[in-house]
């Protein structure tokens, strides 16, 4: 005897599809679509393209109803989504895209939710707007993923994503964070701005942590503003950097705002931050020498060698070497820095020399009577400054100008700045040296 309407209802409204438990909230209230490998599947999860009809019906009622969940849908044929709006939540988590994507000029109103998704061919989210999070933690892209002009203004995370191939985030746009931490990049990967286009603005960041890149030397940053920071635990010694803006902060910003912040994402509380962070300087700092970009070589070693400094808790050391080091030359990176210590000691010493009572020296050392007999010069302020700066660039340079000190205190400030002099001309020499060469 057939079953009678009612029975059939009942059914339908009792089978539970063999998908994964975790996106069967997808297909709730779907019938039984056909069996593959021994389980029983709904027209959404069925692994096959045999279903092409019925799955277009199927998936045009659920975006007409605005039923935005398509979690470990397998998309048998070319998904067009473009031009569309979601304005609830789109969870796409655990879907198979089995053709290409196309996901362009899309608004995503809500979250958008692509984690642990498998495009198997072309992923394009051309112009696409992300108005809210975006997750594609553990995505795999088997085929080229573009993210062409794509607008990020929420965080969005790459997290173990997969990129097989080329990922083109060319003009994208990311107004708050961008995790890439543990990404793997198999093939070009590329960041590229314009002049009129920041890919990363002031309240964004970029986290590279542990990503994984197979061809280093195909990655690229374009026309973009970066942080040193963003690439600690990666290695970017064979990046391509190209018209990038760096933005230098001071120690103290370090200090306050990256030492922390580092500590909590790496959870690694036996590795200082700081030491992290300064090979990370050390690295850009290798790739900038081998672009001939020495000025900017200079910079990282400085920034390298400063934070290790802080590290220490020697930010005021004046019993060290290496403070001093750090106080005359900037580590032998801060030309200017260098220079003016240099006038420093020049203007220090020439006020010692007057101090003393330069440039009346002869004269004590003379004979009583020929000093009786000769008297005293009278000389203005000015004229007893310029000479004495004069006889200080003199001592300086070890020309070993006249007169000769009269006195042991004037002696031994002559002794300290033939000393002091030569060395930090030589600190700027070697200042000036490495913004230009190796």
């Amino acid at each position: 005897m057939p079953a009678s309407p009612s029975t059939k209802v009942s059914i339908a409204a009792a089978f539970v599809c063999d998908c994964d438990k975790r996106v069967r909230t997808a297909c709730k209230g779907f019938p039984f679509f056909k069996e593959h490998e021994g389980k029983q599947y709904c027209v959404l999860h069925y692994p096959g393209k045999e279903k092409t009809l019925a799955f277009k019906e199927a998936l045009d009622k659920k975006i007409k109803a605005e039923e935005f969940n398509f979690s470990g849908v397998w998309f048998p044929d070319a998904l067009d989504l473009s031009s569309a709006k979601f304005s609830a939540g789109a969870c796409f988590k655990y879907a198979t895209f089995s053709e290409k994507a196309d996901f362009s000029r899309v608004e995503f109103g809500a979250q958008a939710d692509f984690s642990r998704t498998t495009f198997r061919a072309e992923a394009h989210f051309k112009h696409t707007t992300f108005s809210a999070k975006a997750d594609f933690h553990g995505i795999v892209f088997t085929m080229e993923a573009v993210f062409f002009t794509a607008v990020f203004m929420a965080e969005v995370d790459f997290n173990r994503a997969v990129f097989s191939t080329e990922a083109d985030f060319r003009l994208a746009t990311f107004s708050s964070e961008a995790n890439f931490r543990t990404a793997t990049f198999k093939d070009y990967v590329r960041f590229a701005g314009g002049s009129k286009h920041e890919v990363f603005g002031d309240n964004s960041s970029l986290n590279l942590q542990f990503a994984r890149f197979e061809k280093p030397e195909r990655v690229s940053f374009h026309t973009v503003k970066l942080r040193p920071h963003w690439f600690v635990n990666v290695d970017p010694r064979k990046f391509e950097f190209t018209s990038v803006g760096w933005h230098w902060y001071n120690h103290h910003w370090y200090n306050l705002k990256i030492r922390g912040k580092l500590k909590r994402q790496l959870r690694e509380k036996a590795i200082p931050s700081y030491i992290l962070l300064a090979v990370a300087c050390r690295r850009l700092a290798v790739n900038a020498e081998e672009n001939n970009l020495y000025w900017r070589a200079s910079s990282f070693r400085y920034l390298a060698m400063n934070v290790e400094r802080l590290d220490t808790g020697r930010g005021f050391a004046f019993w060290k070497v290496d403070w001093w080091y750090w106080l005359a030359s900037g580590f032998g990176e801060r030309a200017g820095r260098a220079f003016s210590v240099l006038i420093g000691v020049l203007v220090l010493f020439a006020a010692l020399y007057v101090g003393l009572g330069y440039p009346n020296w002869g004269t004590r050392v003379a004979p009583e009577k020929a000093a009786a007999a000769a008297p005293l010069k009278e000389v203005t302020a000015w004229q007893q400054w310029s000479s004495a700066l004069v006889y200080s660039a003199g001592v300086m340079t070890l020309q070993k100008p006249e007169p000769k000190p009269a006195t042991n205190a004037a002696q031994a400030v002559v002794m300290l700045e033939t000393v002091l002099g030569p060395v930090q001309a030589a600190l700027l020499a070697l200042a000036i040296r490495r913004k230009f060469m190796r």
